[in-house]
């Protein structure tokens, strides 16, 4: 299945210009520019293992197009009840519409 935005706090939802209803139609390729991909790519065995890493900074774009840049992303995993992966959560740190 491909990855699904589920769930962003105001501040997401601003950097990412959507609402919640429309959250989940935004596709994580749409967002992330190629060296986004590539780095969260790189790090993906990392956020498994340790459950965290820190990206570099870049430029994403929000659901309208526009380019926002970020100094530095967290992703961190997150378990179910179960303790398996349930999903993988962002932070973006010092973004701004660019």
């Amino acid at each position: 299945a491909l990855p699904v935005f589920t769930f962003a706090n105001q501040a997401g939802l601003d950097m990412l210009e959507t609402t919640l209803v429309a959250l989940q139609d935004i596709s994580l390729e749409k967002v992330l520019d190629e060296h986004g991909r590539k780095g969260l790519f790189t790090e993906f065995a990392q956020i498994m293992q340790q459950g965290f890493a820190c990206l570099q900074g870049g430029v994403c774009s929000s659901s309208m197009g526009r380019p926002v840049s970020y100094e530095r992303a967290v992703a961190w995993k997150v378990l179910n009840d179960e303790e398996n992966p349930h999903c993988i959560c962002f932070m973006f740190i010092n973004w701004s519409f660019v």
